[in-house]
Order: C-alpha cells, then structure tokens, then sequence
C-alpha cells in the first residue's frame, strides 16, 4: 500500500494543483464555516510549502549560474 507524502515531500507541482482545488472550493457555495477554516489552514500550509520548494529553487539556480560562470572564467583564461 503506498503511503501519503507528507506536505513537504509532496512536488511542488501537487501542492499547487491542491491549493487549486482548496481556492475551487471555498469560491463554491457549499462549504460550511469549520470547512473553510480547515481549507484555509491548509491552504496556508501548501502556500508555505511552495514558497519554500520556490525559494529553494531559486537558490540551486544561483548556485548554478556562479559555478558555470566560474568555469566559463576558467576556460575563458586558458
């Protein structure tokens, strides 16, 4: 039986398309009082998880783009 991925191990891709469905349904007309206040605590949840995997994201980019200018530097010398 495969087991549920904890919030931050799930993709950054999953915790966008559920915020997706949590904002689809509190925009509906259904949802009762401790329903958007579960959705909502939820939602703030995976907007922190994705922040996160972005802001992670944004640094391994970084990393990247100094080591390959580095090395351009270094090819560049020789």
């Amino acid at each position: 039986m495969a087991q549920k991925k904890s919030k931050s191990e799930a993709s950054f891709e999953d915790s966008f398309t559920r915020l997706e469905k949590i904002l689809e349904q509190l925009e509906g007309d259904d949802c009762t009082l401790e329903d958007t206040i579960k959705l909502y605590e939820e939602g703030l949840n995976l907007t922190k998880v994705c922040y996160d995997k972005l802001n992670n994201a944004e640094l391994r980019i970084k990393e990247i783009n100094k080591t390959a200018k580095a090395t351009e530097v270094k090819d560049y010398k020789a």
